[in-house]
């Protein structure tokens, strides 16, 4: 519903002034409003300046402040008939922001909506028919993948689910680097070292990490090793049968070594795609265009973004060797092949941003109907208080070894519960440690560097995953210990015997998760449109918060009140656990009944 009062509320101020364009904000402070606009502020603005639309009647172009504007509009809007059976109040504060209260019988209907949609409210159509690809995750083999590549794996399983809750049909695609100069410094070191190889599926990973390192340190410390680095890395490129076999081996620890952790993650691709089989087709591209899209400069093939205010990059080496770039022409160009999309995203760091502006101009000049169909979100670098990440030099972050840190650190925190079996403990200490994890990285802006704090990370207390689980499993409790209580309708929990509803006698605390809860749909499209997860972290943790204030401060299973704020109560409890549970979901975070 909130979504339609939204609509319904710009609607009729068009309808008042004639502005096409209203700005209506959701405020923090709930004394504020359930909805606010400082469409005042802005028209008489634009009056001042001659920008006002045509269609604004007169009377509204004498206002002397913007403040006599908001009364004028205010006076106006207090006409429409139809605005009074949603909004019970509408104020003026300040300067002249409008701020509009719903009724209270509209925050009953919308609590209903809650307990009779379940598991999909929050979902809408708006992109119904739309095909929306995500690639995302992109870890290279033959060596670990670091935190970065963990964040982009949890925002980009984030944002699917986003697109999906609001009906476009997802796709999610990886796409790994398995050649190149990394892989044949990993193999020269494995050949010259002859390492015995572990038999767990962790050890052969990171054996490929210590053989990386190695290698690296050779090829900038002895130009021999160099020379033999080179010589591997053409062999690769030339499926040449000599290095062949090694690189298939070694490759496929990485890949199983990859998947396995993604199922942890709760991630399924549709489809992989490699760096050994885009790099022929992308170089034949590059070069077929040559004089059309591309350049050559000394000995290289260039693409000239500076003509379209980028910059210039090399797209095929003076030795005729594909750049990521070239690589990136046959790769999207294939994408788009096998599942026609109307929308192709891209997940990396922000540190590629420059990168994905030429490409995908090249993109666009090599097929227009790629044209306003390719979006690159550039996230921000995610780092422990330490410092920067380096696998070049060793110095690395495992993804997977700070998720299991965090797990453990959980598990330690369950210890001296002597009530909890074993495997219950574990079980519990895996989904709130991956949840802890996943929430850290998403409730902060995306596209903002963050540092990751694993103290803060699992604190039951303020604005982490652990703290909303909580909270979910906590409503769950009073549901279970209600024992024969069911949702059932609201509506008639609420009658009294002349048939009408009881909405005047909720306390400060229900009407405080009424009025949280009626948000949510509009939240999840706002998360979805910006790619943003944090919109939806920031909402659950308000309304977390305003559940545990009320659930300290109200007897719910034993009210003085009697029977009947029992019900109510539990209604409340109700509703809050499925919002909780689905926006988590949407996050990729579980909600565990128990903890």
């Amino acid at each position: 519903m909130s979504i339609v009062v939204k609509a319904q509320i710009k609607d009729a101020i068009f309808e008042v002034i004639g502005v096409s364009e209203v700005a209506l904000e959701t405020p923090e402070n709930a004394d504020f409003g359930d909805y606010s606009t400082n469409v005042a502020m802005q028209l008489f603005s634009d009056i001042k300046s001659g920008k006002a639309e045509s269609g604004v009647p007169e009377k509204y172009l004498h206002a002397k402040s913007p403040r006599e504007l908001a009364e004028m509009i205010v006076f106006s809007l207090k006409g429409d008939k139809e605005l009074k059976k949603l909004v019970d109040r509408v104020e003026i504060a300040g300067p002249g922001f409008i701020n509009f209260f719903l009724t209270r019988f509209n925050l009953v209907n919308e609590l209903e909506k809650v307990l009779g949609k379940g598991r999909v409210y929050g979902t809408s159509a708006v992109l119904k028919g739309k095909r929306v690809m995500v690639e995302f995750g992109q870890p290279n083999t033959h060596k670990l993948p670091h935190i970065g590549h963990l964040f982009s794996y949890i925002y980009g399983e984030s944002i699917a689910r986003l697109l999906k809750s609001q009906s476009a049909e997802v796709f999610r695609a990886n796409y790994q680097g398995d050649v190149g100069p990394h892989v044949a410094k990993c193999l020269w070191a494995y050949l010259e070292e002859k390492p015995d190889v572990p038999d767990s599926l962790i050890g052969k990973a990171t054996l490929l990490q210590e053989m990386y390192v190695i290698g690296s340190t050779a090829y900038g410390a002895d130009e021999n090793s160099k020379k033999e680095i080179d010589e591997i890395n053409r062999k690769i490129y030339a499926f040449d049968e000599s290095i062949q076999p090694v690189w298939e081996e070694t490759r496929q620890w990485s890949i199983d070594y990859y998947k396995q952790f993604e199922e942890r993650l709760g991630i399924a691709y549709d489809r992989y795609f490699y760096e050994s089989e885009v790099f022929k087709e992308g170089l034949n591209i590059v070069q077929g265009n040559v004089g059309k899209v591309f350049k050559e400069s000394e000995g290289a093939v260039i693409f000239e973004g500076s003509k379209y205010g980028l910059h210039d990059r090399v797209f095929v080496t003076s030795q005729g060797t594909p750049t990521y770039e070239a690589k990136d022409m046959y790769l999207q160009t294939l994408k788009m092949k096998e599942w026609p999309c109307d929308l192709l995203i891209i997940t990396t760091a922000h540190e590629q941003n420059e990168y994905f502006n030429v490409i995908f101009k090249a993109l666009e000049l090599l097929n227009p109907d790629f044209k306003n169909k390719l979006v690159h979100i550039g996230f921000g670098m995610v780092n422990l208080k330490e410092g920067k990440m380096s696998s070049r030099t060793g110095q690395i972050v495992g993804g997977v070894e700070l998720v299991n840190t965090v797990i453990d650190a959980i598990a330690s925190m369950l210890a001296d519960k002597k009530d909890l079996k074993v495997d219950m403990a574990s079980a519990i200490s895996e989904i709130v440690g991956m949840g802890a994890t996943k929430y850290s990285f998403l409730k902060n802006n995306p596209l903002q560097d963050t540092k990751f704090d694993i103290n803060e990370s699992i604190s039951k207390e303020g604005n982490s995953g652990p703290y909303l689980q909580y909270t979910y499993a906590r409503t769950q409790s009073v549901l279970r210990k209600a024992n024969t209580f069911k949702g059932g309708s609201l509506q008639n929990k609420l009658k009294t015997e002349d048939g009408k509803l009881k909405t005047e006698n909720f306390n400060a605390d229900e009407f405080g998760i009424m009025r949280t809860l009626i948000h949510y749909p509009e939240v999840v499209q706002e998360a979805a449109e910006k790619y943003a997860p944090n919109i939806v972290c920031t909402y659950l943790y308000a309304l977390a918060q305003k559940y545990n204030t009320f659930y300290n401060s109200n007897r719910i299973l034993n009210p003085e009140e009697g029977e009947e704020v029992k019900k109510f109560r539990l209604v409340l409890t109700l509703a809050v656990g499925q919002v909780l549970k689905n926006g988590l979901d949407l996050l990729g975070v579980e909600a565990p009944e128990k903890m």
